[in-house]
């Protein structure tokens, strides 16, 4: 039997593996079926639709990544994935995720070939250690032998961040009381159909499916909100600014910050949430497009 507990899960990228310490996994792959119609004019008892099943949609996948005190990028190595662009071009990974156990006598292993990130949700709350919640499609999902992976840096018994330390700073003035934080990056990804009219002919089981390879990069965004106490202060209550810049630093101590994250040019509207106590939430999103958006983040 397999038990999610018990899976080891490996990105494989420029010729390395990577193990990771991640909090929880799921993969699926479905697969499109047409359907076809039976009932003719010499088969008018042919009431039940026939099916054609000759091409794979996207695999999906879902990780929570923690994030760790360490120097070093090996965990880190999928937040790089989420941000680094080349023009308009995100790079790809494979993933292998072992549930088998070394008594098992035939060991297999699941693996996800040309993997992309869609959306990376940081979360930052002070009573839990800090994590990232990736989501991201593939062209195949498929069962291989179990294979021996070597990975060039695993930390057995790591430091697991917590979000102690939080600052935030909007538009030059740093935000007193924060209450809650979120960051999202979201990356618009199509998958270009891989299939011609004669391939589908030829397709009788399938072993000869039809898998997506290759995709674009239509658009990217990345938003969040910060929520503060109302105080005395509050220059920015109900009002809105564009063409600003936002901090974000976050992490164990003021001298050791696990990210952050200078975006600019933003935009935020700002609202008032009057319950018991007082509050105001900003909801924010960057308007400009850098060369490359991991220029912006320090992890």
């Amino acid at each position: 039997m397999e038990f999610l507990r018990e899976s080891k899960v490996y990105l494989w990228h420029g010729g390395m593996y990577y193990r990771l310490h991640v909090n929880n996994i799921s993969f699926n792959q479905t697969f499109k079926q047409k359907k076809t119609k039976q009932k003719t004019l010499h088969s008018s008892s042919s009431l039940i639709e026939g099916s054609e099943i000759n091409e794979a949609n996207p695999a999906q996948f879902e990780l929570d990544l923690a994030i760790l005190d360490e120097s070093s990028l090996y965990q880190q190595k999928p937040i790089q994935l989420l941000l680094k662009n080349t023009g308009d071009t995100l790079e790809t990974f494979n993933l292998f995720i072992d549930v088998s156990k070394s008594t098992d006598s035939s060991r297999t292993m699941y693996k996800l070939d040309t993997c992309v990130l869609e959306s990376g949700s940081f979360s930052f709350d002070r009573q839990s250690t800090m994590a990232v919640n990736l989501q991201g499609s593939a062209s195949k999902l498929s069962t291989i032998s179990w294979i021996n992976i070597s990975v060039g840096q695993f930390d057995t018994t790591p430091t697991y961040s917590i979000p102690k330390i939080t600052t935030v700073t909007v538009d030059g003035t740093v935000l007193d009381q924060v209450t809650g934080l979120n960051l999202e990056i979201q990356n618009n990804i199509d998958w270009t159909k891989n299939t011609t009219l004669q391939d589908s002919y030829f397709i009788t089981a399938s072993s000869g499916t039809i898998y997506p390879a290759s995709f674009t990069l239509g658009g990217r965004a990345v938003a969040g909100n910060v929520t503060t106490y109302v105080g005395s202060s509050h220059p920015n209550l109900q009002t809105w600014k564009e063409n600003i810049a936002i901090s974000i630093k976050t992490g164990l101590a003021a001298n050791n910050y696990q990210l952050q994250a200078a975006l600019t040019p933003c935009s935020f509207t700002n609202r008032v949430n009057p319950t018991e106590v007082f509050t105001q939430g900003y909801d924010f999103r960057m308007m400009g497009s850098p060369e490359n958006l991991d220029d912006l983040f320090t992890y």
